[in-house]
């Protein structure tokens, strides 16, 4: 008989990295700038293995490695696919419309940040692109669809098109399922007894 107290591990790895990823609700939204987003980003996955390191170290038989590492790279992936599902859920029933460039950002390696705004208001969030892969500036106009709740940053309504079209929201549950499948892997008992009473991984019987 498998041991249930090994088995038993699989949920609370898996438990652990839901709850993590669920950390990167709030940091996809506007709480948090987009231009930070990765270093909180790599600050909860840290906190995940900090975690798991923990739950190895208080289990009765170590997990193997391989799982659970495949396992914590799939959830960063998770964690990306989660905070790109909020912002196109926030904008799917956005509205658009023609804003204001007020604070252009240089983008350094990449293409600039707008701050927009609407008749003197500004737009909660920045804009990442602009219209035909140019350059905007101050005071230029530009058209996007804007969250009615100023949670997500404004798109251009062609992007986030394209988007809803490739939607990765779809793959949230077959990657939770995969995960499932690699926790349980990494706890899975598979040392056979021998006849001399030890176990095929040099465990003796009846010792946990």
């Amino acid at each position: 008989m498998r041991p249930r107290a090994d088995l038993a591990i699989a949920p609370v790895y898996l438990l652990t990295m839901l709850a993590f990823t669920a950390l990167i609700v709030p940091v996809a939204t506007t709480w948090v700038r987009s231009d930070v987003d990765p270093i909180v980003g790599i600050v909860i996955l840290t906190g995940q293995i900090l975690v798991f390191y923990l739950i190895a170290t208080q289990s009765e038989r170590p997990p193997r490695i391989v799982p659970l590492v495949v396992a914590t790279l799939l959830n960063a992936f998770l964690m990306g696919v989660v905070a790109m599902s909020v912002q196109l859920s926030l904008l799917e029933d956005g509205r658009q419309v023609r804003a204001t460039v007020a604070v252009v950002y240089d983008g350094h390696s990449g293409p600039p940040d707008y701050d927009l705004a609407v008749d003197g208001d500004p737009i909660p969030g920045r804009l990442s692109a602009w219209p035909g892969d140019g350059t905007g500036a101050p005071g230029d106009e530009v058209l996007v669809v804007q969250d009615r709740k100023g949670l997500a940053d404004p798109r251009l309504p062609d992007v986030l098109a394209e988007d809803l079209e490739d939607d990765v929201r779809i793959l949230i549950l077959p990657i939770v399922g995969i995960l499932a499948a690699l926790c349980l892997a990494a706890v899975w008992p598979s040392r056979r007894r021998r006849t001399d009473g030890s176990t095929a991984g040099g465990y003796r019987a009846g010792s946990r």
